[in-house]
């Protein structure tokens, strides 16, 4: 029998591991020190967990268009507080604060969503952004 349970928990612990490594901290990916606002178009919206992902295309200073990785929290945090892909949808314009990632490429973890146009909230943390 222990070798059973001893079997029953390792098997367990492997199927586990995967979910595990999925998950990051907030501070090993990304840097409060670095907000950001991105004012751009929906290029799509990832409804995935552990985290879901907005696709925002920006264009920088010099007018050239940057595609922007956005990270949020997971899909049932997010319906639960009102965003979802049935009020985002490609096309959209959005503006999204939030906090640049360390290692300086176009990806960002957000901490509020909004209409460019109304300004109508459609998400914010109730955090420093770190989710």
């Amino acid at each position: 029998m222990p070798k059973v349970l001893s079997l029953s928990a390792t098997l367990l612990a492997l199927a586990a591991a995967p979910t595990v490594s999925a998950h990051h901290s907030f501070s090993a990916e990304f840097d409060v020190g670095k907000p950001v606002t991105l004012v751009g178009s929906v290029k799509s919206f990832e409804w995935t967990n552990p985290h879901a992902w907005l696709h925002l295309e920006v264009v920088d200073a010099q007018g050239a268009p940057q595609e922007w990785a956005v990270e949020f929290l997971g899909v049932n945090a997010l319906v639960r507080t009102g965003l979802s892909p049935k009020n985002v949808k490609p096309g959209d314009k959005l503006t999204v604060t939030g906090y640049g990632a360390r290692n300086g490429t176009n990806t960002a973890n957000g901490s509020s969503v909004k209409r460019t146009e109304t300004g109508e909230t459609l998400w914010a943390s109730s955090g420093t952004g770190a989710q």
